[in-house]
């Protein structure tokens, strides 16, 4: 629509130029500082809005080209800001992947030590109750006597 929109202006403009240099069709003198002569006055409006039309599109074309630079460099930085986000989010899964697996080792081994410790009472436990029903035994023995 906006397209549409400039386009019909443009041509309005133009209508409006071409109907201004064929009402207006007399000879008249062009004066370049350098140079000058004579001409009808339809080339010279129709010249000029060429001319200003050529100046329009180079500076508009210069003002697109530096524009485009300028996106092509902020879509660069914005990889790059972005491969770098990604390289430290691997990074910081890693480390904490890395903790993780050490934490797990820490605990695994203290587990461990416990479960020794556990059995090593339970053997205790069950030879001081070996003991004691030996003891008893030989006591009930001593009784029978």
């Amino acid at each position: 629509m906006k397209k549409q929109s400039s386009v019909i202006i443009g041509f309005l403009l133009v209508l409006i130029i071409v109907v201004f240099a064929v009402l207006n069709n007399r000879n008249v003198p062009v004066n370049f500082g350098i140079a000058s002569f004579s001409a009808p006055l339809i080339l010279v409006i129709i010249g000029s809005a060429i001319i200003g039309a050529l100046i329009v599109f180079v500076t508009a074309s210069t003002t697109l080209w530096q524009q485009k630079k300028q996106i092509k460099q902020l879509k660069q930085e914005l990889s790059d800001y972005q491969e770098n986000l990604d390289k430290k989010i691997a990074e910081a899964k890693e480390e904490q992947q890395r903790t993780f697996r050490n934490e797990r080792a820490e605990l695994e081994a203290a587990y461990q030590a416990e479960l020794q410790a556990t059995k090593k009472q339970l053997q205790q436990a069950q030879s001081s109750t070996s003991d004691t029903q030996k003891i008893s035994a030989k006591q009930s023995y001593n009784y029978f006597d």
